[in-house]
């Protein structure tokens, strides 16, 4: 190329400013990819000093419950969710785990299902502390 043919061009395609956009577009890729990397390694760091997540399951008291968290339980539903209330209330309470067998429809296989899901069963026999409210 001769010096006439680089006047005639547009500045913009003189061979000069393509390499100037060339390395500036490759220095910008490189600072992207950078930080990039960089703001990933710090929140990896963050995350080391919270606690680790522990799950905990869910928990029903088979003599307080009502029918929709006796639904909560696996392999209970609407019908055996009504059939335990109506056994409560004309048994008394569960005194144990077994005695969910009372209710038809319930058997050993659904007992074990839900036995994680239930809170212990308090002893009915033994008195229940009272809590003593202060009156003004």
């Amino acid at each position: 190329m001769t010096a006439e043919t680089d006047s005639s061009l547009p500045s913009l395609l003189h061979p000069t400013i393509q390499n100037a956009a060339r390395t500036l577009s490759f220095v910008a890729i490189i600072a992207i990819g950078c930080a990039a990397f960089w703001s990933g390694s710090a929140s990896r760091g963050r995350h080391r000093d919270e606690p680790p997540v522990t799950l905990q399951t869910f928990q029903v008291d088979l003599n307080q419950a009502a029918e929709a968290e006796l639904m909560l339980l696996p392999g209970v539903g609407p019908t055996t969710a009504r059939r335990i209330l109506e056994d409560r209330e004309t048994n008394g309470p569960f005194l144990s785990l077994d005695d969910l067998r009372r209710v038809p429809g319930i058997g050993p296989k659904t007992i074990q299902e839900i036995s994680p899901h239930c809170r212990p069963i308090a002893d009915v026999n033994t008195p229940q502390q009272e809590t003593l409210v202060a009156e003004r």
